[in-house]
């Protein structure tokens, strides 16, 4: 039996598709780091209800002051960073992308930064690290963040 070049290219094709639908499809997400893109969210969240744990939904933009002050004083502290490494994280930036914007729109963020623990069940607990022009102490955000956590 004889095969055209044109039949052979259609069945490569075909297979090719099959082999980076399946790809993607099975890209999981791990607790190690932050995720950056709104892309991931979906993906976050789904691996987060199936192990029935929260997840941190993180927003942010490069021009705020608070939000450098979290990223710097908050998210470096060694006893937070092992608290978060447990966990499903996404971090994103509105003025970087389409994407972005709309999922911060979608998530109803009107300020910056906006830190949240998101449960299974849907409850979200927002953490404000800085009330009234000020800042939490890093081990009072710690005590909010436990308490987050547990519902």
């Amino acid at each position: 039996m004889k095969k055209s070049p044109v039949s052979l290219l259609l069945i490569m094709t075909i297979v090719g598709a099959i082999f980076i639908s399946n790809a993607h499809s099975t890209e999981t997400v791990t607790t190690s780091k932050w995720y950056t893109k709104a892309s991931s969210f979906e993906k976050i969240e789904e691996a987060a209800k199936k192990k029935d744990k929260p997840y941190m939904f993180f927003v942010y933009t490069d021009w705020c002051g608070f939000c450098k002050k979290m990223n710097k004083k908050y998210f470096s502290n060694p006893e937070i960073k092992q608290i978060l490494s447990k966990y499903y994280r996404i971090k994103i930036n509105p003025d970087k992308g389409e994407e972005e914007k709309a999922l911060a729109n979608k998530k109803g963020v009107n300020g910056y930064p906006d830190f949240r623990v998101v449960h299974p069940d849907g409850r979200t607990i927002k953490i404000h690290p800085f009330r009234d022009g000020g800042s939490l102490k890093v081990k009072a955000f710690i005590r909010d963040l436990k308490a987050a956590l547990k519902g």
